[in-house]
């Protein structure tokens, strides 16, 4: 068995706690789960070490399948909604240790990337609320939506359990289209969804983000900190710059100007020294922008139910127009032409 320090490989992954309450809804018919996880290439006995690593992209394809099997389209937010803070390690039971939920949703941004690479959680207020967002780092062709359902979801759950079980976001956004089922997800999150939006996102309001829950225990906050800060620093020892901006331009785009002032005050760097790092990696901000508009096109263009518009404010463009412009000096052709042509994403 691997030590709790064990770092995440290079290769972009999640812990094997992730697929725990995945695998759970297939305990009455083990042979159909040990099939799941070979299909997906993943070793069984990962099950064994919570902390062992699963490649992201198999993660993802096992939780797609999962819900197929189920018949079950909203496979995600019900599981979600399942989560206790103990089911996300020493980060939900961190989380729960704060006074407030501001305070709660502070310390998930801070630590997830302990559980998880090729994802990121930030958290901060822009304007009169507060916003929570989650994003894959990397542009995917196969999807995503049961993890983004999930993520959002278990967050919603381990604040209510910690903190308000009445609590309830102002508003959810998910990247992705609106699933066709005739089952309403907003009874789950007790508030409106929105789909096709530039980013999976809670919005919450700062007032009841702000009312104090309990008074904070510092030792047990220092334990867990230790702790986390050490798996933090061994998953994240080898991240190179082009890693750590890449990130950046996945969590930010669509929602502030992805410029040099702006990443290298996220890095807490002059811009001059973003600007020779990225050239020592021989690329620059502006090449690394659009190599992930162009993968993060690609990828969106292959879901018929999102709309060009969609597409190009989730891309951080002012309209559709400007969009089409930029897709046509990467390709030669037009968005529309390849929405029609490219094969379609999975479902």
């Amino acid at each position: 068995m691997k030590s709790p320090l064990a770092p995440l490989p290079k290769l972009l992954s999640v812990r094997a706690l992730i697929l725990k309450p995945i695998l759970a809804r297939f305990d009455d018919d083990l042979s159909t789960m040990r099939n799941l996880l070979h299909r997906h290439g993943i070793d069984s006995r990962v099950l064994d070490d919570p902390y062992a690593p699963v490649a992201l992209t198999s993660y993802l394809a096992l939780f797609e399948s999962a819900a197929q099997m189920l018949g079950d389209p909203l496979l995600g937010i019900r599981l979600g909604s399942l989560v206790r803070p103990g089911n996300l390690g020493p980060i939900g039971l961190r989380a729960v240790q704060s006074s407030s939920i501001r305070r709660g949703f502070d310390s998930l941004a801070r630590f997830t990337s302990a559980l998880q690479s090729g994802t990121e959680l930030s958290f901060e207020q822009e304007g009169n609320t507060l916003h929570l967002r989650y994003v894959i780092t990397t542009p995917l062709i196969s999807p995503s939506r049961q993890d983004s359902e999930f993520t959002l979801s278990g967050i919603c759950s381990v604040i209510r359990r910690g903190f308000d079980p009445r609590w309830r976001p102002l508003e959810v956004h998910f990247s992705h289209s609106a699933p066709e089922t005739p089952l309403s997800p907003e009874r789950w999150f007790n508030a409106p969804v929105l789909y096709g939006q530039p980013a999976n996102m809670l919005v919450i309001d700062p007032k009841s983000a702000d009312q104090i829950y309990r008074e904070e225990d510092p030792d047990m906050i220092e334990l867990i900190d230790r702790h986390l800060a050490e798996l933090i620093e061994v998953t994240h020892r080898d991240q190179s710059i082009c890693d750590q901006v890449r990130a950046l331009i996945a969590l930010n785009l669509g929602a502030k100007p992805i410029d040099i002032a702006t990443i290298s005050g996220m890095l807490r760097m002059s811009r001059r020294s973003l600007q020779r790092r990225l050239a020592e990696e021989g690329t620059t901000l502006s090449e690394m922008l659009q190599d992930y508009r162009r993968g993060r096109a690609e990828a969106m263009l292959r879901d018929r139910r999102t709309s060009i518009e969609a597409i190009a404010s989730a891309l951080g463009y002012a309209d559709g127009t400007a969009f089409w412009r930029a897709y046509r000096n990467w390709t030669g052709h037009s968005p529309s032409r390849a929405k029609a042509e490219l094969p379609p994403r999975a479902t």
